[in-house]
């Protein structure tokens, strides 16, 4: 039983005209006969009754167009997913993101894919960089908007598409908060709120260099594993921290940020997915980020590095 077979006879049976379904489909009475003959003999009974004056559907036409145009149906639209799915338009993504990032990327990616891409479904959380490194590498997450640097992990491709100065976060009613730049020289001696080592090890230890490069040594005060709750920590007069200016853009905690004067790296957001076998989708929406992310264009003062 063939495709156009089915698709012949549905058309008979909505004209009730060999001639006229011959038109209509491109093709001689005579050949759509044999494809109508072909499949009465595989089903095993006639569909159609038909003279020199009219044709008419069987009891058993009857019964077989409703479960054939069904079938069909059902058949054309898993040819239309199995296309979609080829071309990465279909399937599901799970997809992990730092705070910032889903405050300053993730939002305006996956809206823009999802309009281009109505059938893709996304499961979005938010989570911590050295637990999305974990789940990249066992495959169970398929794309990570990760802060960097996050060192040697062979398996993954990770590529940057945000960087952003670095600020000193203080109280607003810190000595330093009417001052718009500062070295960090002048915070020699004061409590640092710092991110936990364990849930960013790079991130922790790129702060730690920064004030090690100043001739600082960080009374840390407090750890703790998110940026939100750390600027929480400093409005609470906890310590003083060095965060990505955006963390502090989106937040309604009583801070200031203030630029930082040394010669300091900037803060980097990388996409991540595994170099591994990947289903099509993960390519698309890779492919859809890095076009669209442009780290230079997000950079606040990309001048600075």
């Amino acid at each position: 039983m063939e495709l156009r077979q089915i698709r012949s006879f549905l058309s008979i049976a909505e004209t009730l005209h060999f001639g006229r379904t011959a038109e209509l489909i491109h093709l001689s009475q005579p050949a759509l006969s044999l494809q109508i003959r072909a499949l009465e003999e595989e089903v095993g009974v006639r569909l159609f009754e038909r003279n020199r004056r009219k044709t008419k559907l069987t009891a058993a036409g009857f019964a077989f167009r409703d479960d054939a145009a069904a079938a069909l149906s059902q058949l054309e639209q898993a040819i239309r997913r199995a296309r979609l799915a080829a071309s990465g338009r279909v399937g599901l993504l799970r997809i992990g993101f730092i705070s910032t990032a889903g405050s300053e990327i993730v939002p305006d990616i996956v809206r823009q894919f999802r309009e281009l891409n109505p059938e893709v479904e996304f499961s979005l959380r938010n989570i911590l960089t050295a637990e999305q490194v974990q789940m990249l590498e066992t495959g169970s997450l398929d794309i990570g908007f990760l802060r960097l640097p996050i060192g040697g992990h062979a398996a993954l491709d990770v590529v940057t598409v945000h960087r952003e100065p670095f600020v000193l976060v203080v109280p607003s009613s810190h000595k330093l908060a009417r001052r718009r730049r500062v070295r960090l020289r002048e915070v020699a001696g004061q409590d640092f709120v710092m991110y936990e080592r364990a849930y960013a090890p790079g991130f922790h230890d790129l702060i730690f260099g920064i004030l090690r490069d100043a001739r600082i040594v960080p009374n840390v005060s407090q750890t703790a594993g998110e940026i939100p709750t750390l600027i929480s920590l400093v409005d609470a007069h906890m310590g003083i921290a060095i965060l990505p200016l955006s963390a502090v853009k989106h937040s309604v905690a009583s801070v200031i940020a203030c630029e930082i004067a040394d010669p300091i790296p900037m803060s980097e957001i990388a996409i991540a997915v595994s170099k591994g076998s990947r289903a099509t989708v993960i390519d698309a929406f890779r492919s859809f980020a890095l076009k669209r992310l442009d780290p230079a264009g997000n950079s606040l003062h990309a001048n600075r590095r």
